[in-house]
């Protein structure tokens, strides 16, 4: 993508302005819709896909697919379009939604650069497992469970109060408002969560946390392994806090007192300590720093 940019400045200089390359843009938009009832689940498999999920009226699931291909030459992204697929079905008590390149034998590779963007609208409280790869999600105003598996795909979830599952990639996550408990694994990933209302669980490695406990949230905890822990407190404190950092530090700011007894210098620790009836925030990080604010 930067040679393509930097190579009509180039020309220019070189007074070849007429020299920059144009891409051809072919898209169709399919639309489908299936009968849902209380008890089906939804899957949405994705590709290359930008996926939003919102919820709807009435008891349908349905899809709004705009499907893309990019290519200098039209004839080519005229080809190329046609290796998108998009499957909508119900099997048993579960509704699969699934766009993908699809090939036939003997078929061309594609030469374009193929891109999908899926609308979809579900009750309110259906279950929805979802997984993308090489795109981004977005989920809100939803009430059943979601559990969300992605690879390079961007997570943005807001106002949900089901439980929430995530396992993500190479993909940052943004969460708001999540009221059910959250249970989220990430490996080479960014993550804020803010407003959280329920308990909640986070496995990472290689990335940045971020977590907002509200006095709503119910127990946090974090083990890290080469990511920095941000804690955004809510005022007044309703939790106990535990934090220890192996081969890093833990540090507070404003006017948060904590008790740092037994530190060593490859291993500190921190805690705060209201009652045997409080919630607990547990963090734990190896090679990263813990910030409380």
């Amino acid at each position: 993508m930067k040679y393509k940019f930097l190579l009509p400045a180039l020309l220019l200089c070189a007074g070849w302005g007429r020299a920059q390359t144009t891409l051809q843009v072919v898209t169709k938009t399919v639309q489908k819709s299936v009968a849902w009832k209380p008890g089906y689940e939804l899957e949405i498999t994705g590709e290359r896909a930008d996926v939003q999920v919102e919820p709807s009226t009435g008891n349908t699931i349905s899809v709004k697919a705009e499907l893309t291909a990019k290519h200098p030459n039209l004839d080519t992204a005229k080809y190329d379009l046609q290796a998108w697929k998009l499957v909508v079905s119900t099997v048993g008590k579960k509704v699969y939604i699934r766009a993908y390149i699809g090939l036939a034998a003997k078929s061309k590779v594609p030469l374009s650069n193929l891109k999908a963007r899926l609308t979809v609208y579900v009750p309110a409280s259906c279950p929805v497992n979802l997984s993308n790869k090489y795109g981004k999600a977005r989920l809100e105003k939803l009430s059943g469970a979601m559990v969300l598996h992605g690879e390079f795909c961007q997570f943005t979830l807001s106002d949900l109060s089901g439980a929430v599952q995530v396992e993500s990639r190479h993909g940052d996550i943004d969460g708001r408002r999540l009221s059910g408990p959250v249970k989220i694994q990430m490996k080479w990933t960014d993550m804020n969560l803010s407003g959280l209302g329920a308990t909640c669980d986070v496995r990472s490695e290689f990335g940045a946390v971020r977590l907002g406990a509200t006095a709503g949230a119910g127990d946090v905890t974090v083990h890290a392994s080469h990511s920095d822990v941000t804690l955004d407190l809510s005022d007044p404190l309703v939790h106990n806090l535990q934090l220890q950092s192996a081969f890093g530090e833990v540090v507070a700011s404003g006017n948060r007192a904590l008790d740092t007894s037994g530190s060593t210098p490859n291993l500190q620790k921190a805690r705060l300590f209201r009652s045997n009836r409080s919630k607990n925030i547990y963090i734990q990080t190896s090679f990263g720093k813990i910030t409380v604010q």
